[in-house]
This record gives C-alpha cells, structure tokens and sequence, in this order.
C-alpha cells in the first residue's frame, strides 16, 4: 500500500470512528445505560476523569528512581585518578527535590483543572434542578404578561361596637367585707358574718 492510500483509509476510518461515537457513546443517555468497558470509554470520552494524573504520577516515579539510580552508579566515576562521584551525591540529594517541585506544579495546574470543571458540574446541576438547561447558555428573558386588573372590592360596613357583656354573679353569697363567694352564714376568708 502506499502511503497516500494509508493517509485516505485512516483519515476515513478517523471520521467514521468519531461520528459513530458522538452517536453511541458519548451521549449521557447512552452512557447511563452502559456498564464495564462502554462506561469506562463513555467517562475517558466525556473527561469524566482525567487520565493524565496517573501517567504523571508514573512519570514521576520513573524520573524520581531513573535519577537517584544514576547519581549512585555516578558515584563510582572516575576521570583517569580523579574521583567525580560527588557529583553522584549531587544527583542523589537535589534530583529528587527538583523532580518533586516540577511535577508539583504540573499537578497544581491539573487541580486548578480539574477544579475548575467540578465547580461547572455544580452549577450546571444546580441550574437543571430550577430549569436551566445550560450555565453558559445564552440567557432567555420570558415576558411575562400583566395580571388581569382586579375590580376594587365593595368597601365593607364598619361592624357595631359590642356592648361589654355584664358581669356574671358567682353562685351563692358575696361576702360584703372581703368579696369572697360564701355559701353559708359566715365567710370562711375573714370570718364576717353574711346575710
């Protein structure tokens, strides 16, 4: 084959692969139903996740260890009689820290990343919750259409004031030194005597 025809046949196979995962897996109805390997290909395609974290993550391990590894096999060179392994404890001590602090910047970019689509996740979950279907949509202004105009009510008659109600007398007698209520002759209160 030549190479103008492996250039066409991939180029072609590269748009049929795209338009048929638009069409069954990138999809979030799609997604919801997939289980095992067409979920996993359903959140790498949809950056449910980031991938790069754990290559860094290896990438640093293998940098870490490659570095330490050649400051000590560094540490027995010598230049004719001259020993240059010093440098080897250079490598050993500073390579690591230095490796460290790189990769560290890198991840904090990927946090800030990463972030930064959580926060967009919210939102965009909290504007579904009240109706919105997306938080960098163009926002839609409905016009609400005026209320009907309520007719006035019939102005209410003012109510008759209410006489106050006379007191209620206690049953039996009423003392007529202290006002207790009595039931025989004499008040049980103050001892007077009631007629």
């Amino acid at each position: 084959m030549s190479e103008t025809l492996i250039s066409i046949l991939a180029t072609i196979s590269a748009i049929a692969a795209t338009v048929l995962a638009f069409i069954f897996i990138v999809p979030e109805k799609k997604g919801a139903r997939m289980s095992g390997f067409g979920k996993l290909l359903h959140d790498i395609l949809n950056f449910k996740f980031l991938i790069i974290e754990k290559i860094l993550q290896a990438l640093y391990i293998f940098t870490t260890a490659l570095i330490i590894c050649y400051g000590f096999f560094y540490l027995f060179t010598f230049i004719g009689r001259i020993w240059i392994g010093y440098i080897g404890f250079l490598y050993i001590i500073l390579g690591p820290i230095i490796v460290r602090i790189i990769y560290e910047l890198i991840m904090m970019f990927i946090l800030l990343v990463k972030n930064t689509i959580s926060i967009n996740n919210k939102l965009k979950n909290q504007n579904e919750k009240e109706g919105g279907d997306d938080i960098f949509a163009t926002p839609t202004f409905k016009r609400e259409r005026p209320a009907a105009p309520v007719a006035p009510a019939a102005p209410v008659a003012p109510a008759a004031p209410v006489a106050p109600a006379a007191p209620v007398a206690p049953a039996g007698k009423v003392c007529p030194v202290c006002g207790a209520v009595v039931t025989g002759n004499f008040c049980t209160k103050c001892g007077a005597k009631v007629e």
